[in-house]
């Protein structure tokens, strides 16, 4: 295409004073105020000159678009992260970042900006400039929940982000001490029937908290619910016996499950997982509608060029699909997950319709 306008473009072609005065931008403004051409229409013979300059204007144009759009990126890329620096977002968002930074061959800077449980982070997404050089990485605590738990939330997940790729799917097993006496998610559930309201179920997060309000829901029965501030505080209770059961994600009780201090009974979903193989899915266990997972994701802020969007979905895509990426991801227990763009945005919309759901039977008030 260069060389094609080029042809078309020598440099005679801006030599001629008629055309150079016929070009001028403070003439060609006074013709479009006025309604007329001020002074005689200047005529080109033999080259047609005239034509040919404005189709070199025109291809410069089009080439300087080109450019702007496979410019990216041009500038090293920042993750941001909502979470501590060693948090299991946190971990995961920097192998993404370092598979990110091999595939665009620009430095990827990960920044972890905590407080007002990920208001700062979503706000410093949001106030960057919009030219996907600016992403974060978080959990559906931020992308998925906000919006039902928090009151007057200054930004809609689903309005302000532009889903770039999902990542990973966070497990969700339902655990009980390793002295307890239920053996199966069946005994819990029969043992809560006969006593409505007598067992506890213990959960730290948000996410956490709706993944044992659907179980209950599931399985028609009445649980009291436990909240604890700390995972670990929450999973040295459950050992200790202070609480019956617990949903913990898969990073977190991982540790437990292999020093046997508590039991895994059931993994949220339809599936097993490599980690745990002998623990049946809710599925298994007649408990389809158990199914609520939280999961990573990479976003970026709605406001970004379409074009330039695109490009992001693809580099993020073909980095966590690398090898190294979804090996490390299966090592934690957790489950590779590559919905990019549309596809991402609809999953993300069905969590949240399912949430609701659940948010609105368990008469969970936003805070």
């Amino acid at each position: 295409m260069r060389e094609g306008i080029s042809s078309q473009c020598p440099k005679r072609c801006f030599e001629k004073p008629q055309l150079n005065r016929a070009l001028h931008a403070p003439t060609l403004g006074r013709r479009f105020a006025h309604g007329g051409w001020p002074g005689p229409v200047p005529q080109f013979h033999g080259d047609t000159m005239f034509k040919k300059a404005i189709t070199c204007l025109a291809g410069g144009a089009l080439l300087a678009a080109a450019g702007a759009v496979h410019a990216f990126p041009d500038k090293p890329i920042t993750i941001i992260v909502p979470f501590s620096a060693g948090s299991g977002t946190d971990v995961n968002a920097r192998d993404f970042a370092q598979a990110l930074a091999g595939q665009v061959k620009q430095p990827v800077v990960v920044e972890n900006r905590l407080g007002a449980e990920g208001l700062i982070a979503a706000n410093a997404l949001l106030n960057a400039p919009a030219d996907g050089h600016t992403l974060i990485f978080t959990s559906s605590s931020l992308s998925v929940l906000d919006p039902l738990m928090k009151k007057n939330l200054p930004y809609d997940p689903a309005r302000d982000f532009a889903p770039v790729c999902g990542v990973a799917r966070i497990p969700v097993v339902l655990a009980v001490p390793a002295s307890s006496s239920f053996k199966t998610a069946g005994e819990v559930v029969a043992a809560a029937k006969a006593q409505p309201g007598k067992f506890s179920f213990a959960h730290s997060s948000a996410a956490l908290r709706l993944s044992g309000e659907l179980f209950t829901q599931t399985a028609d029965i009445k649980m009291l619910s436990v909240p604890y501030k700390s995972t670990v505080t929450a999973l040295t209770d459950l050992a200790g016996g202070q609480v019956d059961t617990m949903h913990i994600d898969m990073a977190g009780g991982l540790p437990f499950f292999q020093s046997g201090k508590i039991r895994p009974l059931l993994i949220a979903g339809e599936q097993r997982n490599k980690v745990l193989p002998d623990v049946p899915s809710a599925a298994e266990a007649g408990l389809p509608d158990y199914r609520l997972l939280p999961w990573f994701g990479v976003f970026a802020s709605a406001k970004t060029p379409p074009a330039v969007l695109q490009q992001v979905r693809e580099a993020a895509e073909q980095a966590l699909r690398k090898p190294e990426i979804t090996g490390a991801l299966e090592r934690r227990g957790l489950d590779p997950f590559h919905l990019c763009g549309e596809a991402l945005g609809k999953y993300q919309q069905d969590d949240i319709a399912l949430s609701r759901q659940v948010v609105n039977k368990a008469g969970i008030v936003p805070q």
